[in-house]
């Protein structure tokens, strides 16, 4: 009995030890600024569904000023939505602060009631496992008032709480509302609930409106309170600005924290990185030396992020085996075929069953048709090559025949030539023949008789040879005068040109021309000579 007794005393002055203590201090749960701007659902649950991607927070705060007992926070949060429509929240709290230290593990979910995209009402509610402990190191056995603490060292507490939370948003403004003990119920029948209950806000909530000062900046005010039956109401005033979505700049005062700046920046696509510091409130103990806080914020990718590097990771794969002309799947990794499996299950509908088997012989067909068409490049290959040889061999036979054939040409040229030189040889003789045998007497036009047998053989020339034409030019001696010798010269070839037309000789094959004296072949001095030059010379007519 009196072992009980002693017991219940102990956790009487345990509690209203700690309850002085945090009347004291004002804020055993220290508000993190990161649940202001970057890690909403540390606070708000509902807040999450509107968010676009999932995300890992990683929040430290503490004073680093070496004073015994000021407070020390660390939060884990993660937040994933699906749909747009429900989300989900994970998180891990501790908080040290005097002669207590405490962890909270806590899940929510979320879920919008109405509203289209990013804009609409959702609700949220949030379920927490909170451990109590003494700081021992803290505890010193020498001072009276602590005895009765050493008395409770190792007899640590839990509770289990319940939390409600409500958020808007239509464009750029946002709502947040949330009673974080809805419930809040010892686990363990120990003090340390009382403590949790004096310190834990009956309620928070803030609003935001996003102003976009021109496309690269942005700023976004915030006005928050939060209530507790211990102290009252509590305002927060801040303001951050944002530029390229890459850096991140804050200001604002916070009841019993005093002024808070901030930066953040994008150190990776991804990650983002936050500080805060908050100047801290003078006249209060542990708050006085000020406040850091840092944050580390992971943009994880959402399953539908994740199927689309899955398929366009996939599609690279699937266009290098096709690039490479690969055909044998046992050259591609089974990190690669997995990729390109991923992605040929996108193209696919029906059951997982039925598409994974879709996939499957999509994949191996994929092989297949790129052998059969190396196979049939290779065979089309051979038969063009084949083609050329052979058009190479014909042409060398077209040529050589074209040779053949040039020689046998140049060689019936050369003999038609022969021929042709021959026969104008023989023509020449025949005419030079009829040039000597036609005679006429001094001072006449009349042909002797002579004449005929060498004429005959230039008609027959002429028959033979359609083509031949002659010219008949007219000579006479230098007996008698010029003028009646170049008439006379054109009588004799006239003569000639009426013999051979009257023997069926064309009239336009023959051309006759008197030319007198001129051109004597002898000598005019004898009559020898004198006869040699009353002639008619035949001569063909060139074209």
């Amino acid at each position: 009995m009196h072992k009980q007794m002693k017991n219940i005393r102990n956790k009487f002055i345990l509690v209203f030890t700690m309850a002085l203590i945090a009347i004291g201090v004002k804020a055993q749960q220290v508000p993190l600024y990161n649940q202001y701007f970057n890690a909403g659902t540390l606070a708000y649950p509902s807040g999450a569904v509107f968010q676009e991607h999932r995300y890992i927070s990683l929040v430290y705060r503490d004073q680093f000023g070496g004073l015994v007992g000021a407070p020390k926070n660390f939060a884990l949060a993660y937040n994933s939505t699906f749909r747009n429509k429900l989300a989900f929240t994970g998180n891990v709290t501790t908080a040290d602060i005097g002669f207590t230290s405490q962890v909270k593990f806590s899940g929510g979910i979320g879920y919008k009631l109405f509203g289209e995209a990013n804009d609409g009402l959702s609700i949220g509610s949030q379920v927490g496992l909170s451990f109590f402990s003494l700081n021992e190191e803290r505890v010193n056995p020498e001072n009276p008032s602590d005895n009765v603490l050493v008395d409770l060292l190792g007899n640590n507490g839990s509770s289990l709480s319940v939390d409600f939370s409500a958020s808007y948003r239509k464009g750029r403004l946002g709502i947040d509302v949330a009673v974080p003990t809805v419930i809040n119920q010892s686990l363990s029948d120990d003090a340390y609930i009382r403590i949790n209950d004096d310190n834990v806000p009956d309620f928070i909530g803030g609003a935001r409106y996003g102003f976009t000062i021109n496309p690269e900046l942005s700023f976004t005010p915030y006005l928050g309170v939060r209530l507790r039956e211990t102290i009252g109401a509590e305002l927060d005033v801040m303001g951050e600005l944002d530029f390229k979505d890459k850096f991140k700049a804050s200001l604002g005062y916070r009841d019993n924290y005093g002024p808070t700046i901030g930066i953040g920046a994008q150190l990776l696509p991804k990650l983002l990185f936050t500080y805060n510091y908050d100047f801290g409130q003078k006249d209060a103990p542990f708050l006085a030396d000020g406040f850091n806080e840092f944050g580390l914020h992971y943009q994880l990718n959402t399953p539908e992020e994740k199927a689309n590097v899955c398929e366009e990771e996939g599609l690279a794969v699937v266009n290098r085996i096709i690039d490479q002309r690969i055909f044998d799947e046992n050259l591609v990794n089974p990190e690669d075929k997995e990729k390109a499996l991923c992605y040929l299950k996108s193209l696919e509908e029906g059951k997982k069953k039925e598409v994974n088997k879709k996939a499957e012989e999509a994949y191996k067909a994929l092989f297949l048709k790129i052998e059969k068409e190396e196979l049939a490049k290779i065979e089309a290959a051979r038969l063009e090559a084949l083609r050329v040889e052979k058009a190479k061999q014909e042409a060398e036979e077209a040529a050589a025949e074209r040779r053949r054939v040039e020689e046998i040409e140049r060689a019936k040229m050369k003999e038609l030539e022969r021929l042709a030189l021959e026969k104008e040889r023989a023509i020449k003789k025949a005419l030079s023949l009829a040039t000597e045998s036609v005679a006429f007497n001094s001072g006449s036009a009349n042909l002797k008789e002579e004449s005929f047998e060498s004429l005959n053989q230039v008609v027959e020339l002429l028959k033979s040879n359609p083509e031949l034409r002659l010219k008949l030019s007219g000579y006479t001696d230098n007996s008698g005068n010029a003028q009646s010798n170049l008439a006379l010269s054109k009588q004799r070839a006239a003569a000639v040109k009426a013999y051979l037309v009257s023997q069926d000789v064309a009239a336009d094959r023959l051309e006759a021309e008197g030319y007198g004296i001129a051109n004597p072949r002898a000598d005019n001095s004898t009559a020898e000579g004198r006869a040699l030059n009353r002639r008619v010379e035949l001569s063909i007519i060139k074209k």
